[in-house]
């Protein structure tokens, strides 16, 4: 079946294994099931619709509005709801029933729940517990000792990462994975003092690897296996490379940048493979591990009959789910839902142990809920107000029939479909769009956001922040002292401010590392296009 994207105007393929899943997870109130409609926008748009309601980079300072303590928090001042410190808001101090809302039919679905979820108290800081001593983290699980790490799981003593997972010691991470002491390294796993490695598996103690595997005691590599004492793809034996490491001060800024040049000219275009996955079967995408049926995935490990996802872990017979998993079964459009989840639709933020949720916002623990924001341990709750089992049934299929018949707009204001089986809107997010993980896939200027009614944040200009007296970092990390975490540093790139904290440094000592010279965003930007953005 061939449509017409309701968001891009491009035509886009719906296959019969997708119609086919729809129909599977449906959902059936008092012996009645209520079909699925086939997408309305393409993959891509799906995708772009549900990062718009993603931020992970953009951390504020602000007050707890239960407490009045100070916090971090990934909402800025001018939110409507209430924001809470993360310990807070898991406490019994507060019920998420307290806002509930009786549904209005004569009101669009969408619409209220915007209002729902503009009253309701939000966690600070997305985080999965336990973590600890991470206030800097957000979209993230069991952190110990981390900063600015994102969309990252198991990590202990990381720095600066997204896509980060069961490490320790890793600083300026892509998609890494059981890795330790690495540095710079983007689309790597099971790798051990690693310094600016590019898709590798199971290197140590090595030097702009690209592509390799298993090897050790090599600078300037690529496409190379189990080998160790190389030098730009050329074999040296163990006292020429030892030899050829001390004439190289990898403490040297300069001298770093200098490599990377002569890298690139020396290697040439590599040869590159036709995807990154490893024990796959029957699938399509790429950077994927221990897959099966995978169609149109990107970053995934150990998932079965899925597709059009993206970041995911232990995932089974789902379709266009951003982010999580970890034991999730049947889930349907949805971003960052996970840890034992199952049958959850169209949903933002849900984990542990949560089933049967439809249309939920930030739901924990929860099972059989509809257009609820904020609840943990609930059941048979709508628009956060508790009704009986019978009544539950009754209610949802009333509303989803409401849903059924009540049409979207497009930005420019034709026909978009209707409420039943699409996502949240963007017009409905809690953050700008350039606040979001939409922007890095999908960029928009913002004339074009704000023409499709959507939210845009404009930054404090440049000018008009404390730069802090100029200051000259020395080339070499030995001449770097710990008064350095006291300067405000400005990234030769954009000239944004930016700071070296003392855990920060101390890797870098550690590590013979140079300063960096870039804003860690800046940072992070240059990663991302190493790599294929997927769709």
């Amino acid at each position: 079946m061939i449509r017409t994207c309701t968001l891009t105007g491009q035509p886009f393929e719906i296959r019969q294994e997708d119609l086919k899943f729809l129909e599977e997870i449906s959902p059936v109130f008092q012996g009645k099931k209520y079909p699925l409609p086939a997408p309305d926008l393409c993959p891509t748009a799906r995708m772009q619709v549900r990062l718009a309601q993603r931020n992970e980079r953009f951390l504020y300072h602000r007050k707890c509005d239960l407490s009045g303590k100070q916090i971090i928090s990934c909402y800025s001042l001018d939110k409507p709801f209430p924001v809470y410190e993360n310990d807070e808001w898991y406490s019994d101090k507060w019920d998420g029933k307290e806002y509930g809302m009786e549904f209005d039919f004569t009101q669009p679905f969408f619409e209220q729940f915007g209002k729902l979820r503009a009253r309701v108290p939000r966690l600070a800081r997305i985080l999965e517990k336990p973590y600890e001593n991470s206030d800097y983290c957000n979209t993230a699980s069991q952190v110990k000792n981390c900063y600015l790490l994102f969309s990252s799981n198991q990590n202990e003593d990381c720095y600066f990462g997204s896509w980060v997972n069961q490490c320790r010691s890793c600083v300026d991470s892509l998609n890494v994975e059981n890795c330790e002491l690495c540095y710079e390294c983007v689309g790597c796993r099971d790798c051990y003092a690693l310094r600016y490695g590019r898709d590798c598996i199971g290197c140590r103690e090595s030097f702009f690897l690209r592509d390799c595997q298993g090897c050790s005691n090599c600078f300037g590599c690529t496409n190379q296996v189990n080998k160790q004492y190389m030098v730009f793809n050329a074999q040296k034996t163990k006292e020429e490379y030892k030899a050829f490491l001390k004439g190289v001060n990898i403490g040297s800024y300069s001298e770093m940048e200098q490599a990377k040049e002569k890298i690139e000219s020396l290697l040439g275009d590599p040869i590159v493979k036709e995807y990154h996955g490893t024990n796959l079967e029957h699938c399509s995408g790429d950077y994927l591990r221990n897959c099966r049926n995978a169609y149109r995935c990107y970053e995934a490990n150990n998932i079965e009959d899925c597709s059009y996802c993206q970041c995911l872990q232990n995932c089974k017979t789902s379709m266009d789910q951003s982010y999580w998993g970890q034991g999730t079964e049947l889930i349907y459009f949805t971003q960052a839902c996970g840890y034992n989840c199952y049958h959850i639709l169209f949903s933002n933020i849900c984990w542990s142990e949560c089933s049967n949720l439809l249309y939920c916002d930030h739901c924990f623990s929860c099972r059989n809920c509809f257009g609820c924001v904020g609840l943990r341990k609930d059941e048979y709750c709508i628009f956060n107000k508790q009704y009986s089992k019978e009544e539950y049934g009754k209610l949802a299929g009333k509303i989803i029939g409401h849903m059924q018949k009540t049409p979207l707009r497009s930005p420019s204001g034709s026909f978009a479909g209707y409420e039943w089986g699409q996502y949240i809107p963007p017009s409905l997010s809690i953050y700008a769009y350039n606040e979001t993980l939409a922007q890095e896939q999908v960029p928009l200027t913002r004339e074009e956001v704000l023409k499709r009614g959507w939210l845009w944040l404009d930054e404090e200009e440049q000018e008009k922040q404390y730069m802090g007296p100029p200051f000259e970092q020395p080339d070499t990390i030995d001449g770097v002292t710990d008064s350095i975490c006291n300067r405000i540093l400005h990234c030769k790139a954009t000239g944004k401010p930016y700071k070296i904290i003392p855990q920060e440094l101390k890797f870098y000592k550690q590590m013979n590392i140079p300063i960096p010279r870039l804003h860690p965003d800046e940072r992070h930007r240059r990663r991302l296009q190493l790599r294929n953005p997927g769709d």
